[in-house]
């Protein structure tokens, strides 16, 4: 027996080694519904910790009204979405350290014990400890961490891309709100001109100078602005309702928020950039696209850990026995699997998904190449159409200033001068509707080309980096 807890003492040693160190579960509880919605409806754009992260990308709001840029960074900052997908990096990573991991050592014991003890030997006892190493081949390990590695980068790059999504249907979502105002706004400009026309017009149809065909024309045109102009106040609740739910907070956050479009428009890039230039710069800088590109990297390397396969590992066994009494060295070799067929089935299947990763990338370079051609045209036709709709605009200024000229020299009446300035409203309304347009075009182009210019002084967010605590307390569940 003494030789028996000399035998079994290193492997308990060894097992109370192995277990050093270990990890413990710790559970991570959700939190309850009624926390969520608080959470969600504490949500707020005046969080300091928005402030701050605003700050940090040189954003920082000026005065009240905010711009779409300012917006999008916001809903980088709220929206919950985006923490699953740096979850997702976080997983990658952890999986670089499992592909980098070694086959684990193995260690046994054992004992026996003869009915005789065999001639020559003092004990009927025989202990053994053995352990096993193996050894891989043919460049596994290296082609398991490579796969990881690309998996790491598709997860990084997709989290750039889901950024730049929430990022582009923000600020479409802020500029559909902004237009949404403009219209409102113009729509009962024009209704509040035609309602002074019809009034003077009435007082015309009273003293016989006009007939009641013009009075019933003037009638139904009020009558179709009013219904314009109703629907106007429709489509800006439901443009508040888009930029709050892009924004991932409440209405109540957004339903007067004062809003503006800054200078710039996205389609400037067009007049200044080649459309082949405008081509290259979308294949060299989307982000799906070079996930896409690092999801092939990652089918390249199965395919190379799928061939490495092929080569048998090597299993190395050193150990001692004592065998009744006489010690003894032992050294074993062993391969572990053999691969009779070569591994044709797992070649094959590596090597077609490969080439559907290679498929894949070939369909969306050409979305992609689609993207920039017909947002690239859009822009053209927007900004030709703001070139028409503002030169009308000019023309009715003009023409109202020349009646409002004539009105206060006593050569035309009142009613001329409502004309003209209905006239007028009419004009200053298409022209807010062209460049909403070409507003829309320049966000389509921007999201098609991957070129973050909607503010040359504003700063992409690292969005890998750390979120801020002051934002995670009321929304994370406690760890």
């Amino acid at each position: 027996m003494p030789r028996l807890a000399r035998t079994t003492g290193p492997l308990l040693l060894l097992l109370t080694a192995a277990c050093f160190g270990a990890q413990h579960y710790e559970p991570a509880p959700l939190p309850s519904g009624e926390q969520a919605a608080a959470n969600f409806s504490d949500r707020n754009l005046n969080d300091p910790a928005l402030a701050r992260f605003l700050a940090e990308q040189s954003a920082t709001l000026r005065d009240s009204a905010w711009l779409p840029t300012q917006l999008a960074l916001a809903a980088v900052f709220f929206r919950s979405d985006l923490t699953v997908v740096r979850r997702a990096v976080d997983v990658a990573r952890a999986g670089e350290v499992t592909a980098g991991a070694r086959p684990y050592p193995d260690a046994s014991a054992s004992v026996e014990r003869a009915a005789h003890p065999d001639e020559g030997h003092s004990t009927p006892w025989t202990f053994a400890l053995a352990t096993g190493l193996t050894f891989e081949t043919g460049g596994k390990r290296s082609a398991r961490i490579a796969r990881a590695r690309a998996l790491t980068l598709a997860a990084q790059l997709r989290l750039q891309a889901a950024g730049w999504d929430v990022v582009q249907s923000t600020r479409e979502a802020a500029m559909g709100a902004v237009s949404a105002d403009v219209e409102l706004a113009d729509a009962r400009a024009e209704t509040a001109g035609l309602t002074e026309l019809q009034r003077l017009l009435q007082v015309r149809f009273a003293q016989g100078q006009i007939t009641r065909t013009d009075l019933a024309r003037v009638a139904g045109e009020l009558q179709s602005a009013a219904v314009a102009a109703d629907q106007a106040n429709r489509m800006r609740t439901e443009s508040r309702l888009a930029l709050a739910r892009a924004l991932g907070v409440p209405l109540a956050e957004v339903e007067r928020l004062p809003l503006r479009v800054g200078d710039h428009t996205g389609c400037e890039v067009a007049d200044s950039l080649p459309h082949d230039t405008l081509e290259t710069l979308a294949l060299t800088t989307r982000a799906d696209l070079g996930a896409a590109l690092a999801d092939y990297a990652a089918a390249e390397a199965d395919l190379h850990e799928q061939v490495a396969r092929q080569y048998p590992d090597l299993t190395i066994g050193p150990g001692i026995t004592w065998e009744q009494g006489v010690r003894r060295w032992v050294l074993s070799l062993g391969i572990p699997a053999i691969a009779i067929d070569r591994a044709r089935g797992p070649i094959a299947e590596a090597r077609a998904r490969r080439a559907e990763q290679a498929a894949r990338v070939t369909v969306l370079q050409d979305s992609i190449l689609a993207a920039v051609d017909s947002s690239a045209a859009a822009c053209r036709a927007a900004r030709a159409q703001a070139s028409v709709a503002d030169s009308l605009a000019h023309a009715m200024e003009s023409q109202r200033q020349l009646v409002e000229g004539a009105y206060q020299r006593g050569e035309v009446g009142r009613t001329e001068l409502a004309l003209a300035q209905v006239a007028e409203a009419r004009a200053q309304r298409t022209r807010h509707q062209a460049t909403a347009r070409d507003l829309t075009a320049g966000v389509a182009l921007e999201r098609a080309t991957g070129l973050w210019r909607s503010a040359l002084a504003t700063r992409w967010p690292d969005l890998l980096a750390p979120l801020d605590s002051a934002r995670l307390a009321p929304r994370d569940s406690p760890e």
